[in-house]
């Protein structure tokens, strides 16, 4: 499982996002057509931590997680804040109710991470007229355990 995959699964796993985006919660790319909204996760750079003795198993990556929505998808495009708030969600660590703060283990065998910090987020982006696509993207720090 790579982290991508991992924070994936974390958004995709949480009630309110479930909710709003049913199991449109795609990696790296959506569908040639997809049904909106949906939410798009993808690295946006890594790296790894290392000592004088070499690597201490320690990476961090930067991961991007982007909500769509279309303006005649059946709600309101500019809530899609609301779908970032449960994508968030209150910071509480191991008990974090969404990405912000959240420190745990997802798959089998256990993918471990270590924080998910809240790095920034970026001004709502209108598509072209023809396509009528909002996307809002939040950009988070990842700090896991190399597998």
């Amino acid at each position: 499982m790579t982290v991508e995959e991992a924070v994936r699964a974390r958004v995709a796993g949480l009630a309110a996002v479930e909710a709003i985006v049913g199991a449109r919660v795609y990696l790296d790319k959506t569908p040639q057509d997809p049904t909106y909204p949906l939410v798009l996760v993808y690295s946006a750079g890594d790296h790894r931590d290392q000592h004088l003795r070499g690597p201490n198993g320690l990476a961090h990556s930067r991961v991007s997680v982007e909500a769509r929505a279309h303006e005649e998808s059946g709600i309101d495009a500019y809530q899609v804040t609301d779908l970032f708030a449960a994508i968030d969600g209150d910071g509480l660590g191991p008990n974090a109710s969404g990405l912000f703060g959240w420190k745990g283990s997802v798959g089998s065998p256990g993918f471990e991470i270590e924080n998910c910090g809240h790095r920034g987020s970026r001004d709502r982006f209108y598509d072209s007229d023809e396509r009528r696509v909002l996307r809002m993207t939040q950009d988070y720090w990842v700090t896991y355990r190399v597998p």
